[in-house]
């Protein structure tokens, strides 16, 4: 059984950095594909078809295969610190590349609304090498 993840068009705007995915049941919104919700294709499409676009379902090993490393930025002082708080995070860029692959592997549920991928020029996230366990 296919399982899939939410990316949510609406709540991925053009200053984040990183694709919006829902989180389990429903329950509020995360920027890591480890931590979105796994829906099945019936939950799918009855969240994605009456959102009029605003949401797609992908395959979770397609979002998985886009996911990157914890993302980091570079303090003034030269080191590095997690852009976002918590443990290991697996985010997809929120960038042309990546939305036009998801919305070749999406789940037909009708139109897609457009994207608003940030510009590459304003992306400040730094990518290390996989880290042990994530």
């Amino acid at each position: 059984m296919n399982e899939y993840l939410i990316a949510h068009i609406g709540h991925t705007i053009r200053d984040h950095e990183h694709i919006t995915w829902w989180r389990p049941d429903s329950r509020g919104y995360t920027i890591c594909t480890h931590k979105a919700g796994a829906y099945t294709e019936q939950e799918a499409r009855s969240i994605c078809t009456p959102s009029g676009g605003t949401c797609i379902a992908v395959p979770k090993d397609v979002a998985a295969t886009m996911a990157l490393t914890t993302p980091y930025f570079r303090r003034s002082n030269g080191t590095l610190q997690k852009l976002y708080d918590g443990d290991q995070h697996a985010p997809v860029p929120n960038s042309r590349e990546a939305w036009r692959e998801l919305g070749i592997a999406k789940l037909d549920t009708g139109r897609m609304e457009k994207p608003t991928p940030m510009p590459p020029s304003k992306a400040r996230a730094i990518y290390l090498p996989h880290e042990r366990g994530a």
